[in-house]
């Protein structure tokens, strides 16, 4: 009787191994090697075999057999290489996956095996290394230069990355990953136009791609299109309707979009969808802040408790619950919590701290203090109310800001100095910095012991002088402001439409001096009472932020505006002025209560219902008409 042949019988192996009968395709493997011990592919499988069987040291000796019989092999390499890297004996299994490129220098799973190897063992340099030799020995492999940049992001290197994944893209331009990976690159980079324009290409090459949906409306949302975010937001629940981060993220964008009960909604939906500790305890928070807003300040507290008993030390949750209580007065138990912006606000990621210590309120003796800088310029002005205080107590007071703000600064009282880089100020080594926001921490403040000076910075003479001749002594003058920064989330319902000012172009005798700058002036020429307003021309306050402002507000008699840097100033200046404020308004200004703790000379209007502008506008109104005797 014929014996089969080999090539039957390895056949019939195989087709056992596919259908995963595994021990019977051992068997079949072994009677063939027994006639035929050499033959180099049996071996090879075998090996997979026993690996699939769990029999590391067996697969080993089967493989190493293989590459004994045909060492330029470079598949039987390959797998000895697996099966060490499987058994734990990672030395040799990174020398099998380099002889097997060797043997075949663009056999692409030796590379990946050996990349993943070197990963595992924390070699992320000689990640990069390998797909660089990968990429040189198969330019034209889209896969190659996926890998090659994927290995140059996970080490940092972004700017070499994206270059790497514009050459895969450059081969096949429809990788939806390789876009999706540029954009999250450019937006880490801040470069969040362009991440858009990444992200639509990815969903352009495929739509359903949730997780771009999600990192385009991030993006979105840090370019102020609110909007455009939260349609974003959208597309990703409808694709994956059973995804938690989706309607997490959707939360936000209604929440930055002041559709409170909508994004009580959505993260209603992320909590019910996703047990996870962390998505759970941001979801509580962000719906706690939603909460406040709308003025159920019951389920506000209990959702930020709740928030922080599942993760107690997380940062957004501690920030948002410190918000909450400041807005409440709860101080003391507020400030700790608020240090947590420092992990928070961009512009402290990058932030290098002086070579000096942090201060913790110790007596410096005559030694210098440096406050950093923070936040928005009227943040800046505030913190500058304890310069005054600090020098009292015998501290020579530093300032670290934005050059622009430098010469208004440096007016205010007790400061010993004011520097755009902290490597210019000189001082004899006893010296320690504190971020501004933090004084507060420090000295335990509360708001009924804020330092507050009836007045602490001062317009230069020559400017007050100059704007004197400039405005004249006639009628009532009233400064008015209406827009804040528009990149800040909250500006949409801090700023006021200029129309809403019309209950004051209505009085007689009154004089509408613009202060506004910027961002918000376009509005008047679309105001219908614009002949009732006076602007100044392009060149005010164009040296430098708030010099002419400072200078105009010293002839004013009031000073009407929403919640901007420019109620700031005019407090510290110690001129009167009147903030119109949405109903649940900015920390700072507390709640039920129509005085500053802050300032002295500025008295709060606040929304009775919110969204209702025209009311403040009307109490206004009627002050201005008792304080002026204008008629009706």
């Amino acid at each position: 009787m014929t014996q089969p042949s080999v090539d039957f019988l390895f056949q019939e192996a195989m087709l056992r191994h596919r259908q995963g009968a595994i021990a019977d395709a051992v068997a079949s493997y072994t009677r063939i090697l027994r006639q035929h011990p050499r033959h180099v592919d049996t071996l090879c499988l075998l090996g997979m075999a026993y690996g699939q069987l769990g029999q590391w040291n067996d697969a080993v000796d089967v493989l190493r057999k293989a590459v004994k019989a045909a060492p330029r092999h470079a598949p039987a390499h390959h797998l000895l290489a697996t099966a060490m890297r499987d058994s734990g004996n990672t030395d040799q299994a990174i020398k099998s996956f380099n002889r097997a490129i060797t043997c075949q220098s663009d056999f692409v799973d030796a590379y990946v095996g050996l990349a993943d190897v070197l990963r595992m063992l924390g070699r992320t340099q000689d990640v990069v290394s390998v797909y660089a030799r990968l990429v040189a020995a198969k330019p034209a492999s889209f896969e190659a230069w996926f890998k090659h940049a994927a290995a140059l992001e996970a080490v940092g290197r972004r700017d070499q990355a994206l270059t790497s994944y514009d050459r895969a893209i450059a081969l096949k331009s429809d990788l939806a990953e390789a876009h999706a990976n540029a954009g999250n690159i450019l937006a880490a980079l801040g470069r969040h136009e362009d991440a858009v324009t990444r992200y639509d290409r990815a969903i352009a090459a495929r739509k359903d791609f949730v997780e771009v949906h999600i990192n385009r409306g991030n993006s979105l949302r840090l370019l102020g299109r609110l909007e455009e975010a939260a349609a974003a937001y959208d597309a990703a629940v409808a694709i994956r309707p059973t995804m938690a981060q989706a309607h997490f993220s959707r939360g936000l964008a209604a929440e930055d979009c002041d559709r409170f009960a909508e994004a009580i909604e959505s993260f209603d939906r992320a909590i019910a969808l996703n047990p996870d500790v962390r998505l759970q305890a941001h979801a509580l928070a962000h719906r706690g802040w939603a909460f406040n807003a709308m003025g159920d300040f019951e389920r506000a507290f209990a959702d930020v408790e709740r928030s922080l008993r599942l993760a107690p030390n997380d940062d957004d949750a501690l920030f948002r619950t410190s918000v909450i209580e400041l807005l409440h007065g709860r101080w003391n138990e507020a400030w700790p919590k608020y240090e947590r912006r420092l992990s928070l606000l961009p512009e402290w990621s990058s932030f290098v701290a002086p070579p000096c210590p942090r201060w913790t309120g110790e007596d410096l003796a005559g030694g210098t203090l440096l406050l950093r800088g923070e936040q928005g310029l009227g943040d800046r002005i505030q913190f500058c109310s304890f310069v005054p205080h600090l020098a009292r107590r015998g501290l020579r007071v530093a300032v670290w800001t934005d050059r622009v703000l430098l010469p208004l600064l440096r007016t205010c009282d007790g400061l010993e100095v004011a520097v755009s880089d902290p490597a210019t100020l000189a001082h004899d080594g006893d010296m320690r910095w504190l971020p501004m926001a933090s004084l507060p921490l420090v000295l335990n403040v509360t708001p009924d012991t804020i330092p507050a000076a009836p007045r602490y910075l001062q317009a230069e003479p020559a400017r007050v002088q100059k704007w004197r001749e400039h405005l004249g002594p006639e009628g009532f003058k009233i400064g008015i402001a209406w827009q804040g920064n528009a990149k800040m989330a909250m500006d949409r319902t801090r700023s006021i439409p200029l129309r809403e000012f019309a209950p004051l172009a209505e009085l007689p005798g009154i004089r509408l001096v613009v202060l506004q700058k910027g961002a918000g002036i376009e509005q008047v020429a679309d105001a219908p009472f614009k002949d009732r307003l006076e602007t100044f021309g392009d060149d005010f306050d164009a040296d430098a932020a708030f010099l002419d402002t400072a200078a105009v507000m010293m002839h004013l008699d009031l000073v009407v505006t929403s919640d901007t840097s420019i109620a700031h100033l005019a407090g510290a200046l110690g001129q009167k002025v009147f903030v119109a404020l949405r109903k649940i308004p900015d920390w700072r200004f507390l709640l039920g209560r129509d005085d500053s703790p802050w300032y002295p000379s500025m008295r709060l209007f606040r929304q009775a219902e919110a969204g209702n502008w025209r009311g403040v506008f009307e109490r206004i109104a009627q002050v201005v008409r008792e304080r002026t005797g204008a008629a009706h």
